[in-house]
């Protein structure tokens, strides 16, 4: 029961934080503080209870870094934004473990499939509600954009309706793309092993 509250909270952690990439909330410190703060203490209480705590730093580099507040110390706005970014789909991937872990049972088709009818789902409430988008060409453009580039497509929307669209099509294409990266590594891993257990046979021959 509590471990399914935390994955709750977790989860509501991911669209609070996703959502300042898209809305200037009058909260928008307090709430990447506060998600800053549940990211530090969820990765000290996994380091603690690591067997190995080098290893587990070795194996997460990018939550080490991303709990350093370098938007601070950049001068550029620009250069700040980007980091901030970087580490809000950094914190949101870590938060979505959960939900990785079971997707990664699935195919990598039904991932494609499913950020597919999002796409196609999206485009409709950004053609009828935001003015600047004349077609459903533009609308598909928007919802494409969204999942691939996350946070990084020039899209803006204007009406609360387009703001929720675009905040779960950030998190869609977070979470596809943090499978797709551990596909890969899944993947190179396996040909590793493989590449090792054949220099062994030839060894013992």
């Amino acid at each position: 029961m509590l471990k399914r509250l935390y994955q709750y909270l977790l989860f509501i952690c991911v669209i609070l934080s996703v959502s300042t990439i898209w809305y200037e909330s009058p909260f928008q410190k307090q709430i990447l503080i506060g998600t800053w703060i549940v990211f530090f203490i969820d990765y000290i209480v996994f380091l603690y209870l690591s067997k190995s705590r080098w290893d587990y730093i070795k194996r997460h580099p990018f939550d080490l870094i991303a709990l350093i507040p370098l938007d601070s110390i950049f001068q550029g706005a620009k250069l700040a934004r980007l980091y901030r970014l970087w580490r809000i789909k950094t914190i949101a991937k870590r938060f979505s473990n959960p939900i990785l872990g079971k997707a990664m049972g699935m195919s990598p088709q039904t991932w494609f499939l499913t950020s597919f009818v999002f796409v196609i789902v999206s485009t409709f409430p950004f053609y009828f509600y935001e003015p600047v988008v004349d077609s459903f060409q533009d609308a598909a453009i928007w919802s494409l954009g969204s999942i691939i580039f996350v946070g990084r497509f020039s899209v803006e929307p204007t009406s609360i309706i387009g703001k929720m669209v675009i905040i779960l099509l950030t998190i869609v294409g977070i979470l596809l793309h943090a499978l797709i990266v551990r596909t890969a590594f899944r993947y190179v891993d396996y040909l590793r092993k493989k590449w090792s257990s054949k220099e062994d046979d030839h060894s013992e021959v």
